[in-house]
């Protein structure tokens, strides 16, 4: 009995470990995350020498603590860490973090407004893209910028950190 009780645990870690990793988007070899809410289909078909297309997430998109938004070539992974900070990390280095988020944050949500904003736990606002009213798809891409794009695919805000 002790043994089958001692596989059966190592099996079910084992799944557990694979769902946190596929959900967050681990950063040494990030899988493709779980659909948030909300997600369009993400454009992650094959391209030129395999090559994978930025993730798109549609409005209703959230990810809270532990939880990120991973490129399709998972280069860029933006998270809600932990310690309530909101990091897009860049070849597993952080490159931008929205201002005054850490300690606080708790979830981000690409409204339905079409605005991309953290919360804190109280549902207090952090940090707000303005794109209220515009915003139509928020990007994750693989050169490591994070675009919110309006429904003509022009570029309303971004972290600037492409290459």
């Amino acid at each position: 009995m002790r043994k089958r009780f001692s596989r059966m645990s190592l099996a079910v870690a084992a799944a557990m470990l694979m769902a946190a990793t596929t959900v967050t988007g681990a950063a040494a070899a990030p899988a493709a995350p779980a659909a948030p809410a909300g997600q369009e289909a993400a454009a992650r078909g094959a391209g030129p020498a395999g090559a994978l297309a930025d993730a798109r997430y549609g409005k209703g998109t959230r990810i809270c603590r532990n939880q990120a938004l991973t490129s399709g070539n998972g280069r860029a992974v933006l998270r809600v860490q932990e310690d309530g900070n909101f990091v897009l990390y860049k070849d597993g280095r952080a490159a931008w973090q929205a201002p005054g988020a850490w300690p606080k944050g708790h979830c981000a949500v690409f409204q339905q407004d079409g605005n991309f904003v953290l919360y804190d736990s109280g549902s207090k606002a952090l940090w707000a893209s303005n794109t209220w009213n515009r915003g139509h798809v928020l990007a994750v891409q693989d050169d490591g910028n994070v675009v919110v794009y309006d429904g003509s695919n022009r570029p309303l805000w971004a972290t600037n950190t492409g290459d």
